[in-house]
């Protein structure tokens, strides 16, 4: 399948959000990090709680998207057990290093004691079940894609939000946010949205539907990603977030109609903007978009080590947050460029 351009550079502005957001981890109300939190004032807490709760709305439901759409033409090009071999050495042996390798030193030198955990690599585990489980059911149904349906209308997009979110709602009764289980395999809180943008990104490929999205129905989706957004920072700015993580209440309804509504309209909208003004490659963005997967693989105990060094340091969260982001984004696109690419073996598995 030849290179979609716009697909790759939004790939890039992805990898870059969550090198951010886990740059980010110990100076807001993230938790759960390698770092203990710092200590952070309101202003910390309300601005990267916001950045953090936006991104969380929608960067993993549209990696899953992005990854699913190319999935059929893979199984076109590929007996069923052929593409999963392949996707076993390029999803499966990162994690078995990781979990092997670097998360067990990680966790010895920062907690006194050897961690066993997906870590972020949850994406990689969840991508290859989502993969196995759709080329099971190609061996099945052959799927054919001879009779293409127009883009979803505004009423079709609702539904699927709505429903979305009344499933994720009924999820977060018993498992609220930030409860990952099977050794941190997946958190339920989120996985509605990522099984939902996976199918559909598999019948945007079907359907060629990622090349055209309406003009009026991407205006009018960017409008609702924009309105959420303001939603988020009147609500954020005077209500507890915890609220809205779970459990049988109102406020969990709702934090799922926002975060359905919120993760579907920057799909449809980051989709629509990078095919419109983003659809072209130099020399310097293929690079960036080729490192992509490498950056995601690696980018962690970097992060986490510019994040240790500025420990003790008396500057307000939100420069460290700055510091290592502007420091750990080209760090970490340069070693994987540079160096990790560059190992003996590694274009079997990183491309």
């Amino acid at each position: 399948m030849p290179r979609i351009y716009f697909l790759d550079n939004l790939k890039v502005f992805l990898t870059v959000l969550v090198v951010l957001h886990h740059a980010a981890q110990p100076y807001g109300p993230g938790g759960g990090w390698w770092i203990v939190s710092e200590p952070y004032s309101l202003v910390d807490y309300i601005v990267l709680g916001i950045f953090m709760a936006v991104n969380a709305s929608f960067f993993m439901g549209l990696f899953f998207m992005i990854s699913a759409y190319f999935v059929p033409s893979s199984l076109e090009k590929k007996v069923a057990t052929k593409f999963m071999k392949d996707r076993l050495a390029k999803l499966g042996v990162p994690i078995l290093i990781f979990m092997i390798g670097v998360f067990p030193v990680m966790g010895y030198l920062l907690e006194g004691q050897p961690s066993i955990t997906l870590g972020h690599l949850w994406f990689l585990a969840m991508l290859l079940i989502f993969s196995a489980v759709y080329a099971a059911y190609w061996l099945v149904k052959k799927p054919s894609s001879k009779t293409k349906r127009a883009f979803p209308g505004n009423a079709t997009i609702l539904a699927f939000v709505v429903v979305m979110a009344l499933i994720s709602f009924i999820v977060r009764i018993w498992a609220p946010e930030n409860r990952w289980v099977l050794f941190g395999l997946f958190e339920p809180f989120h996985l509605t949205q990522y099984v939902m943008l996976f199918a559909a990104g598999i019948i945007a490929y079907r359907e060629g539907w990622i090349d055209t999205i309406p003009k009026a129905t991407s205006k009018l989706w960017s409008r609702v990603a924009i309105l959420m957004v303001i939603l988020l920072l009147v609500i954020g700015s005077v209500t507890n977030s915890t609220e809205f993580s779970g459990g049988l209440k109102v406020a969990s309804l709702l934090g799922s109609f926002w975060e359905a509504f919120m993760g579907v309209s920057m799909c449809i909208a980051l989709l629509a903007l990078f095919k419109n003004r983003f659809n072209s490659q130099g020399s310097i963005t293929k690079a960036l978009a080729n490192d992509t997967f490498t950056v995601y693989l690696i980018h962690i105990p970097i992060i986490v080590l510019l994040q240790y060094l500025l420990i003790g340091i008396a500057i307000d969260s939100l420069v460290k947050f700055a510091i290592v982001g502007a420091v750990g984004i080209p760090l970490v696109f340069a070693i994987s460029h540079y160096v990790i690419r560059r190992l003996p073996y590694a274009k079997y598995i990183l491309g």
